[in-house]
């Protein structure tokens, strides 16, 4: 095809654009360290043109994502295979059961993401494999404004889900769980029922449970990082699972949220102590995850009475601070 035909089909221009990419990235990429001398140290690229992960793989230095597009969108492409199914059975539903999308139906999104077989495109592959290639980014930049479109960790739970029923687990970025007491945790919130958000460090993720996150995905999500003081003043957070590490505990207290602790060292263990005696939450027994253990924990905060006094003792101990 030629450059004139190419002007008037835009999809094929992409198309093309798409498969000399990484060729013509990488030879510009040295070009240019030729030129300066200097090394190329990260590589900031649209999403779209995922060719650029490959290069930047290829070079041993970090990709950042750039997310032009409306930040909501972002959750089409990690939910695309759920999407399509979906789609496929029971056509133009509403994508309200998804993080972002509570105002989307399938009509609204990227026709390309729905195109299959020998239909797809280079390009519509591209749109797919994107659920692949974005969490492999260091970072996502989004150009947009957050008073308009809040971050997908919590955009979605005013309208979704009750008040004081989510548990946020985290455990900070210093020390990590033990291995058996991870899945321990991943069970337990399985078991649980209850909606959970899990900020887990990227290099753990491999050590979850076989399953676990196709099995729990319309309740839960684990992320590599989440803002924590937003979540922790959301009203949806209903309990924090935590080290109970000095900052934690005072954003758990500032957003009246109660905790249940297993602290690892330091002085992780007098704040756990501390937190027994206000009556802001619980310790684990021992100190370490049993699945019966923390089971028991988040019924009693998220589901019987004891629950509700211990988030009033937050209430009054926030009151006091403020």
């Amino acid at each position: 095809m030629s450059h004139a035909q190419l002007a008037n089909h835009p999809i094929e221009k992409v198309n093309l654009f798409l498969k000399t990419g990484p060729q013509n990235l990488q030879k510009g990429i040295l070009l240019a360290e030729a030129d300066i001398e200097k090394r190329v140290t990260c590589i900031i690229a649209d999403a779209f043109v995922d060719s650029s992960l490959l290069v930047a793989q290829s070079l041993n230095v970090p990709w950042i994502a750039f997310w032009p597009p409306m930040s909501c969108s972002l959750s089409l492409y990690f939910y695309i295979d759920l999407i399509r199914d979906l789609a496929r059975r029971a056509g133009n539903i509403t994508l309200d059961f998804l993080p972002g999308l509570s105002n989307f139906g399938v009509k609204d999104m990227p026709q390309d993401l729905l195109i299959v077989g020998e239909r797809e495109t280079v390009f519509s592959r591209t749109l797919v494999s994107l659920a692949k290639v974005l969490p492999q980014a260091k970072a996502v930049v989004m150009n947009f404004f957050e008073e308009l479109d809040p971050p997908l960790f919590v955009q979605d739970m005013r309208s979704k889900l009750h008040s004081k029923s989510v548990a946020y687990v985290c455990f900070g970025t210093v020390v990590a769980l033990p291995p058996h007491e991870l899945v321990t945790v991943a069970e337990a919130l399985e078991e649980s029922g209850f909606p959970f958000l899990w900020s887990l460090m990227e290099g753990l993720m491999d050590l979850l449970p076989n399953g676990f996150l196709e099995r729990t995905k319309m309740r839960g999500k684990v992320v590599s990082w989440a803002p924590q003081s937003q979540v922790l003043a959301h009203d949806s957070s209903g309990v924090f699972v935590s080290n109970c590490g000095a900052n934690s505990v005072t954003e758990s207290v500032c957003g009246e949220v109660p905790m249940i602790c297993r602290p690892f060292f330091g002085d992780q263990g007098v704040a756990g102590r501390l937190i027994d005696v206000w009556e802001i939450g619980v310790v684990m027994e021992g100190k370490v995850f049993t699945e019966n253990g923390l089971l028991k924990s988040l019924n009693l905060i998220l589901a019987q009475e004891e629950g509700k006094k211990i988030r009033d003792n937050d209430e009054a101990d926030c009151a006091r601070c403020n």
